[in-house]
């Protein structure tokens, strides 16, 4: 009932269901196709019920609708939620306690790799406006280590898990790549743009197993 009210916008019911005694209803649940309450939400853009959610929810899950906002190009909810005092908060808690990077999470979101960042989802998606709200919030997209690079984070990942590190730096090549990113993030969008292509022509010749993708991205 929590969930389908989420999805129809009833503001009501969700409201009463969040007001059930501790330990009644667990507000972060996920539906069969791993869907919270927000990310139901979001699908209906029923403002009033997503503002209630982010101020219950946990980060995860508020984390993981963000991505699927992101995904729907619905930049005023997106606003809405990097705004919200609860994902702001979210997003200090991480940082202050050092969480460990997202490449090494065990589990999968519902729609997205783990190490999809929302600044990346954004630039893969090409949005000028979400891209420029992460921007200027101070997000930024790590260029990938060169291949044959040894250094202890390399090393560890590459151990961790190949198959893996391989889909990582296509992610984030995909979203250097963008042209929102390079217009938004470089004082010289031309002159980065030749670099990347050089550097990516470089690599489909490396990372045989992503050379298709690599070429298509120009």
């Amino acid at each position: 009932m929590y969930l389908n009210a989420a999805s129809m916008g009833d503001v009501g019911i969700v409201r009463q269901s969040l007001e059930e005694p501790d330990g009644a209803l667990n507000v972060n649940c996920v539906d069969y196709m791993g869907r919270n309450a927000l990310h139901l939400a979001i699908d209906s853009e029923k403002i009033g019920v997503i503002e209630i959610l982010i101020d219950n929810l946990n980060f995860n899950c508020i984390e993981e609708a963000l991505l699927h906002a992101i995904s729907k190009g619905a930049t005023k909810i997106v606003k809405l939620i990097i705004e919200h005092p609860n994902f702001m908060a979210g997003e200090d808690r991480f940082k202050s306690f050092g969480v460990t990077e997202a490449f090494f999470r065990t589990e999968e979101k519902s729609q997205f790799p783990p190490d999809i960042t929302p600044l990346i989802l954004a630039a893969q998606y090409n949005n000028h406006e979400i891209v420029q709200m992460f921007l200027s919030r101070n997000h930024k997209i790590e260029k990938p280590h060169s291949i044959s690079c040894t250094c202890t984070d390399c090393a560890t990942k590459q151990n961790y898990d190949a198959l893996k590190r391989s889909r990582s730096r296509l992610n984030a090549y995909r979203a250097l790549a963008s042209p929102a990113y390079m217009a938004l993030s470089s004082p010289d969008p031309i002159m980065a743009t030749f670099e990347l292509r050089q550097e990516m022509m470089k690599l489909a010749e490396v990372e045989k197993e992503f050379k298709v993708r690599l070429f298509l991205m120009f």
